[in-house]
């Protein structure tokens, strides 16, 4: 049975010392997220790195994920900094151990089933899913735009993965325009 209850809301979206710094290169927040019957993130839930989470979300749409497979939670707490592949197309966010993560297994039938710890499962319609994802990717971009413009970092390593983020990000997004 398809369950087509995906709720994500931001609750809040800010800069790590709650500042427009030009040199923070993540948006956090709180956010409200509800699968199913589910309420995986609220406010009391904690304080997330929202630009990793939507760039992790935009990676499900159209494939599979699972639990830690690019280093990272779905919804994690913190991203120290991004490792780019070798091609700089995609980027790896590594940070904490604390985070928010389940299982996102694409169907045969066009949906996909989220798939947690507990055993509870939720099959998602895969274009209300796509629909929901890209509007809060596109929150979070937005917040990009209307702040500061972001000093890319100059050291090779932090810039290429800073880089290799927004690419593989907008590669995800173009698709669909």
């Amino acid at each position: 049975m398809v369950n087509s209850d995906f709720n994500i809301e931001i609750i809040d979206l800010h800069w790590l010392k709650n500042e427009d710094d030009p040199t923070d290169l993540c948006a956090h927040g709180h956010l409200y997220l509800k699968i199913g019957t589910h309420i995986i993130s609220e406010y009391e839930t904690g304080d997330w790195t929202l630009s990793s989470t939507a760039l992790s979300f935009l990676r499900t749409i159209e494939n599979n994920y699972v639990k830690d497979e690019y280093s990272n939670q779905l919804l994690p707490c913190c991203g120290y900094f991004f490792i780019a592949s070798e091609d700089q197309k995609t980027v790896i966010i590594q940070g904490c151990n604390i985070g928010i993560d389940w299982k996102i297994i694409h169907q045969d039938n066009n949906t996909i089933k989220h798939i947690f710890d507990n055993g509870y499962e939720v099959i998602i319609d895969k274009e209300k899913y796509k629909k929901k994802v890209i509007g809060f990717a596109d929150k979070i971009e937005q917040f990009f735009n209307d702040s500061q413009t972001k000093i890319i970092p100059s050291d090779d390593f932090d810039r290429r993965g800073y880089l290799a983020f927004w690419k593989e990000w907008r590669d995800l997004r173009d698709r669909w325009k």
